[in-house]
């Protein structure tokens, strides 16, 4: 699943101040403009943290009567501690509730995208939202 089909810019965006996790949830979820999406992130968190390593967590989950997969992405300030992890990316996934399948793969290709140092350190140096939404959907930068 092409990553620029999960996003627009108006999901994209800087935290202006420190986060704790539950606040980055927060913040991330009203990115994602979905009812329900605090309490499913939340949710999930709950089971286990969705940090994937090099300060990466990718918070996930399922909206019944959600059509289309939704994405949002927020740089944090500065880092929080997500389970036992330091994470300042934080891409959030909200899938339907009807294709486990789909949400699988959709995982499997944000872990992917993220597992890209380059990539990590561009967004992490990005000057702006614009900058960061670009990268985050394959776009060329000047």
């Amino acid at each position: 699943m092409p990553i620029a089909s999960l996003l627009n810019r108006e999901r994209v965006s800087t935290s202006e101040r420190a986060l704790d996790p539950q606040d980055a949830l927060a913040a991330v979820a009203d990115l994602l403009g979905q009812p329900g999406a605090l309490e499913a992130l939340l949710q999930r968190e709950q089971m286990g943290s969705t940090a994937i390593g090099h300060g990466v967590a990718v918070p996930h989950g399922r909206i019944a009567g959600l059509k289309v997969p939704v994405g949002a992405f927020l740089r944090l300030a500065s880092p929080a501690l997500f389970g036992d992890q330091q994470v300042d990316l934080v891409f959030a996934l909200l899938m339907p509730t009807d294709n486990p399948q789909l949400h699988l793969h959709a995982l499997a290709d944000i872990a992917a995208l993220f597992s890209d140092d380059d990539l990590r350190d561009r967004l992490r140096s990005a000057a702006d939202n614009d900058v960061l939404f670009r990268l985050l959907a394959g776009g060329e930068l000047p």
